[in-house]
């Protein structure tokens, strides 16, 4: 699993964006593009979503983490984001939370394997047989 990183006070988040972020998302905000929305904007309304979200996403990072089998971190609420963060650094924890949900989308594709265009292929078994 892919995941960003990014520093709020003395806390390092590892944001990391799953299936069950993307669900909490569709509830909580009607989406990931309604998400983006109110994360474009400079209110109360997008650094309230942005805390939590991130919040949220660094939960996610730390039990992949865990799964993993790197040392436990303590969970980081976003209400402590709220109450550290420095205005300077919201910018900077947008682009970490953008960030990881593009990261989360993306897909991974293993060593040794490759994208198959599966029109091409049955194109070329066409030739074949014609």
């Amino acid at each position: 699993m892919k995941a960003t990183m990014q520093k709020v006070g003395k806390n390092t988040l590892y944001l990391a964006f799953d299936g069950e972020a993307m669900f909490i998302i569709d509830e909580k905000h009607g989406g990931v593009q309604q998400l983006m929305e109110k994360l474009l904007k400079t209110d109360r309304e997008s650094f309230a979503a942005v805390c939590e979200t991130a919040a949220m996403l660094a939960e996610r990072g730390e039990l992949a983490r865990r799964y993993y089998g790197y040392d436990p971190q303590d969970f980081t609420e976003a209400s402590v984001i709220m109450n550290i963060i420095q205005p300077a650094q919201i910018v900077d924890l947008k682009d970490a939370v953008i960030k990881a949900i593009e990261l989360g989308f993306g897909r991974e594709i293993e060593d040794g394997e490759k994208e198959i265009d599966l029109g091409l292929l049955e194109l070329n078994e066409q030739k074949k047989t014609g």
